[in-house]
């Protein structure tokens, strides 16, 4: 998948891009987010706002903000549920994986107490 540092004439962060790569986000989903969204609100960091739109069975959820020159900003983007092979799903087993260990060794110690 091609990302652009300006795609459909809208300037994307590299932190953005980074983003949409880890999670194989395509940069059409959040174009189209951004451009056509189901609803938009402020964002938590002044000046930003977020998007949202459904696209398919995925909810995509976009960051935006306007630079000084009142041209926008994509600052950030992710989809729920995450796509397969992507980090953010990795990232989520492997924390599943970390919770089911530490209750492993912790009942593993309450029977060597005994």
């Amino acid at each position: 998948m091609k990302y652009s540092r300006t795609y459909q004439g809208i300037i994307w962060t590299n932190h953005a891009l980074e983003r949409l790569k880890a999670r194989k986000i395509p940069q059409e989903y959040t174009w189209k987010t951004f451009r056509y969204p189901d609803s938009s609100k402020q964002g938590h960091e002044s000046g930003s706002h977020e998007f949202v739109k459904q696209i398919d069975q995925y909810k995509i959820t976009v960051i935006a903000k306007q630079n000084d020159k009142k041209e926008w900003l994509i600052l950030s983007a992710w989809i729920d549920p995450p796509l397969e092979g992507s980090v953010y799903l990795k990232d989520q087993y492997q924390d599943r994986d970390s919770v089911m260990m530490w209750l492993f060794r912790t009942i593993l110690r309450m029977f060597q107490k005994k």
